[in-house]
């Protein structure tokens, strides 16, 4: 009986959804899993003609990635290895939540993910 309760609480969490989000002033409105993937790759810095900042989520980090990417944290590090190494682009800087939310209001232009919304206009959310 607790093997059962513990496999239900760590199936939840596991697949909590996550909501990408934004600064309430920013002009986007929505925005699709491959312009995530390529914000997030550093492959873009503007969604819909509006610039976006991308930051990573330390609490929710895997499991962005495995549902955008489908990809795990050390695919992402050699990937990042190889961008940084050939100069071409440097990963998402990794923040927390909190640290997320301060950065919101002081910048319109950041993206960013969490298992809340806290108090942020939600453009996605990925189940």
């Amino acid at each position: 009986m607790k093997l059962f309760f513990i496999w239900t609480i760590l199936g939840a969490i596991a697949f909590s959804d996550i909501n990408v989000m934004t600064s309430k002033q920013n002009r986007l409105i929505s925005v699709s899993k491959e312009e995530l993937a390529n914000l997030y790759l550093g492959k873009i810095d503007t969604i819909k003609g509006i610039k976006a900042i991308p930051v990573d989520n330390k609490e929710n980090y895997r499991e962005f990635y495995q549902k955008v990417l489908k990809k795990t944290p050390e695919q992402l590090r050699a990937y990042w290895m190889r961008e940084i190494h050939e100069g071409k682009r440097v990963p998402p800087k990794k923040m927390s939540s909190s640290e997320i939310k301060q950065a919101m209001s002081r910048n319109t232009n950041i993206i960013a993910y969490a298992s809340e919304s806290s108090n942020a206009k939600v453009l996605l959310t990925l189940k």
